[in-house]
């Protein structure tokens, strides 16, 4: 079989995806929230998974990557809990029992957060940014793979 008849049905499904499915852009509210992945729900944990999740909404908002390399934010992660207006938790093994009671108090969850305009904006602005809310480009990904030949 021709590498051409393989990859014309997967061309052919994914054309017409993209052209069924129509990509719904992110909205204000979207852009203002992060999530990442912590162990439990401990305090110690939770100021962790804040500092990370103040992090990827900056780079959200602003689409400016070079924002958490910047010598101002380690003074913004100490405080990262004071932006967050909102988080909740998602228990990752949920509808796993537990099985005996070492390590139950440290089941990966979720972390979600939640921000305000209002907060998050002037901490950009403090960083040298702004928001990006104009129209971002849409993205297209292109994946082929490749089975290893048998020998």
């Amino acid at each position: 079989m021709t590498r051409f008849s393989r990859l014309a049905p997967v061309a052919i499904g994914l054309s017409i995806c993209l052209t069924v499915h129509r990509v719904m852009a992110a909205t204000l509210e979207d852009l203002y929230n992060s999530q990442t992945i912590v162990n439990g729900k401990y305090e110690k944990n939770r100021q962790s998974g804040f500092k990370r999740c103040l992090d990827a909404v900056l780079v959200r908002v602003s689409g400016d990557q070079r924002l958490p390399a910047k010598p101002e934010m380690t003074a913004l992660r100490d405080k990262a809990g004071s932006f967050v207006a909102g988080f909740r938790y998602r228990d990752r093994m949920e509808g796993i029992p537990n099985h005996d009671d070492q390590g139950t108090y440290d089941r990966p969850h979720n972390l979600s957060c939640q921000y305000k305009p209002a907060e998050i904006d002037p901490v950009l602005a403090s960083l040298g940014s702004r928001p990006w809310l104009a129209e971002r480009p849409r993205l297209a990904v292109f994946l082929t793979t490749e089975r290893g030949t048998m020998h």
